[in-house]
């Protein structure tokens, strides 16, 4: 039996979770807190082997209770935005779901806590995800690029692209008005091996930037410089090294 505690502010959506769980035998339901505070104490008392969490919560969020999580419990965040996603899996999460829970989404995350929970080797979702390596695109160019977290794929056209960030085996990406920022599961070689070299630059070991829809480089500290974009994207924040990259780049010293 795999043990677990749900963490949300809204009985409500405890109560959904738990009815959507009551589909999955092997998971026994240990635990219910409305704040971080409740939380704390499940863990500390019977540390359960996941933690289903909520992450916008009144006081203290989801993401703060992460210290407080003891290493051998698995934590799958429910939350109803997709926007906390690219810190969720930085803080190795094993899941991302969002509200309203799809219970087949929710199903392939109970078979991984399943496995993880037998010691099965999980393969990495991202490991069978295809990219066009074998063509470079062009501007023009629609490219279909999984969403990380999701059983959907979505098509780009290249030329939307404004910069790239790589999260481990994922990528953030910031694209054109008013599309966002996305996570997707494709790694950032992945798509350095498929954008035209013309349009877009490499920058450091973490970032990709379609340099023509660079607006303006802005200092903020020592380590951090802010690069706003045309056509309503998103800005990034970049390193010293990266930035100092990017800088050469615009002004020929390549």
């Amino acid at each position: 039996m795999i043990s677990a505690i749900l963490v949300d502010d809204e009985p409500r959506a405890n109560e959904m979770m738990r009815k959507l769980l009551a589909t999955h035998p092997e998971i026994e339901i240990v635990g219910v807190a409305e704040n971080v505070t409740e939380a704390r104490r499940l863990l500390e008392t019977s540390p359960p082997d996941v933690v289903f969490l909520d992450i916008d919560m009144p006081g203290d969020s989801g993401l703060d209770l992460l210290v407080s999580v003891p290493d051998g419990t698995r934590v799958v965040f429910v939350t109803a935005s997709d926007r906390h996603a690219v810190r969720a899996f930085a803080a190795a999460a094993l899941d991302y779901l969002v509200k309203p829970v799809d219970p087949e989404r929710l199903a392939d995350t109970v078979a991984r806590i399943r496995k993880q929970a037998a010691g099965t080797p999980e393969i990495d979702p991202c490991d069978s995800v295809d990219a066009d390596v074998a063509t470079v695109l062009g501007l023009d160019a629609a490219v279909t690029v999984p969403l990380a977290g999701k059983t959907t794929s979505l098509v780009l056209t290249v030329g939307d692209i404004c910069w790239i960030e790589s999260l481990r085996n994922y990528t953030r990406v910031g694209l054109k008005s008013p599309q966002g920022v996305l996570l997707f599961c494709r790694r950032l070689s992945q798509w350095d091996a498929i954008l035209p070299a013309d349009a877009f630059a490499r920058v450091g070991r973490s970032h990709i930037v379609q340099i023509a829809t660079v607006n303006q480089i802005e200092w903020k500290s020592r380590n951090e410089t802010v690069v706003t974009f045309e056509a309503g994207a998103a800005p990034l924040a970049l390193g010293r090294a990266p930035a100092k990259r990017l800088r050469e780049i615009l002004t020929g010293h390549s």
